[in-house]
Formats: structure tokens, C-alpha cells, sequence
């Protein structure tokens, strides 16, 4: 079958474990350009057997390069990318047969519905895909033209600009995202939770107070949504543990704006 026409890209650094089930779901495509951290694992001699694109992160031999600013590197793979379908993915997620057979019918359609298109996600827990969790629905835009866009923006959490007027739609079929464990898990959000905090600091406040509050709100939407879960999920349920892995650190970032909310009137 031929290739689709279209860019996967994936940012790795030490990501042998996962990286070969995420290369397999998305060998049909044309290039797959890994963007690596200067991992010392076996992740390169992974990605070569895939005939994988291989480009630094940075320009240094440093081994293990953490990434400060995901969208300074995302917009690295937007340049050099060498098809006008483009498409990200991370090295521990996998694309659904269906995900990659729905992807190859827009980008053969002369005339596609949309140019950028929001991906349905569901989590992987202990091999089993999880069916209900406060998150859900849970979509992401990972497949767009590029000519359609600006660049990611924002970074953590990044996300790609979409050009005024540009129609969007929603893909069917799913990527899958396998949950590590509970520490790992904790350790990532703590991180996160500590930069989105930082990148505050020269906030006025009383946008710091709006922004502390609104964590609290967003804490009892996700709690309204767990009960619901509770009440009407009839497929497996993501446990409370790790819910609340997730979810305790809105309540840390709260904190954290209301404490830089306080410095910043002195």
C-alpha cells in the first residue's frame, strides 16, 4: 500500500521502551521525523530500523537535553517537515489502525471537509483501554495542512495556531495513550504546574486572583464530571488514584498564583 502523504513528527529523549509501538502505528506514513534529545538509550538505533528522519533538538552534544520550551522545538519540525500534511505524536501514544486509515482519506481528498482536524485520545491503563475519565472528551489537534496554520504556541501544554477562518473538524478514530505510573505521572504534573506558575509572575494582581480562582472552579468540574462517571459509566473507569494524581495539582497552581498574587502588591 502506498504511503500518506504527510509528516508524523515525535519528540523523543530516552524513549526506547515506547517509541517502537508508536513508530509501528504510524509506519504507513511518508516521513516520520524524530526530533531527539540526544537520548542514550537505545532510541536512535529504534528509530534508524523505522528509516526514521532523525534531527537534534538543539544544536549541542550535551547527552539527555530536557525540553524547556515544547513549542520552540514543535516549530523546529513545522520548518523542516517536507510534506504539507503534518501530523505530531508522542513517543509513549499510538494511532489506531482506523486514526491512520481515516488520515490517509482526507489527505487523498483534492477537497477535505477541514484542513485542521482535533484528535480523540483515550487512555491505556494495564493494558486495558480506559472508557471513562473526568478528562473525556479528550481531543487534541495533532493533524493539519501547514499551510493552514502559524505555529505552536505556549511552552507546555503547546498548541498549534490556527489561521483565522481555516474550518476544523473532528476525526472518528483514536489515538491511544498508555498511562505510566502514579510518580511518573505526579513528577510531570509537578513540573507542569511549576512553569505555568513561573510564566505568571509578571502578571498583574488581580488577573493572578482570577487565574487562582478559576483552577478551583475548573477542580469541581472535573469533580461534577467524576460523579457523573460514577453514576452512568458502564465501560472501565480511570481509578480515583489516578484521577487525583492529576487533578490535586489545579489546587497546588491555585495556590502558587495566589501566593505570586500577594508578592506582586508588595
Amino acid at each position: 500500500m502506498n504511503k500518506i502523504p504527510c509528516t508524523v513528527e515525535i519528540l523523543t529523549r530516552n524513549s526506547a521502551q515506547t517509541l517502537r509501538r508508536c513508530l509501528e502505528s504510524v509506519k504507513d506514513f511518508a516521513e516520520i521525523l524524530i526530533l531527539d534529545g540526544n537520548s542514550t538509550d537505545a532510541t536512535r538505533a529504534i528509530a534508524e530500523k523505522y528509516d526514521c528522519r532523525i534531527i537534534k533538538q538543539y544544536d549541542t552534544d550535551e547527552p539527555n537535553i530536557a525540553i524547556k520550551d515544547y513549542s520552540e522545538v514543535r516549530n523546529k519540525g513545522l520548518r523542516l517537515a517536507r510534506y504539507a500534511w503534518f501530523m505530531f505524536i508522542d513517543s509513549d501514544e499510538y494511532l489506531s489502525k482506523e486514526a491512520v486509515e481515516e488520515i490517509r482519506s482526507v489527505v487523498a481528498n483534492p477537497n477535505p471537509s477541514a484542513y485542521v482536524w482535533w484528535q480523540p485520545r483515550k487512555y491505556v491503563l494495564g493494558g486495558r483501554v480506559i472508557e471513562c475519565a473526568t478528562t473525556y472528551p479528550n481531543r487534541q489537534i495533532r493533524f493539519f495542512h501547514r499551510g493552514r496554520v502559524k505555529e505552536f504556541i505556549r511552552p507546555i501544554h503547546e498548541r498549534i495556531g490556527v489561521k483565522p477562518g481555516v474550518p476544523t473538524s473532528i476525526l472518528r478514530n483514536y489515538e491511544y495513550v498508555p498511562l505510566g505510573l502514579k510518580a511518573e505521572l505526579a513528577a510531570r504534573w509537578r513540573r507542569y504546574t511549576y512553569i505555568e506558575a513561573a510564566m505568571q509572575r509578571a502578571t498583574s494582581p488581580a488577573k493572578l486572583l482570577r487565574l487562582a480562582f478559576g483552577q478551583k472552579i475548573l477542580f469541581l468540574f472535573y469533580f461534577m464530571r467524576f460523579l457523573r462517571n460514577i453514576l452512568f459509566c458502564r465501560g472501565t473507569r480511570l481509578p480515583l488514584s489516578y484521577e487525583w494524581t492529576r487533578h490535586k495539582y489545579l489546587f497546588i497552581l491555585s495556590w502558587l498564583l495566589f501566593r505570586q498574587a500577594i508578592k506582586n502588591l508588595g
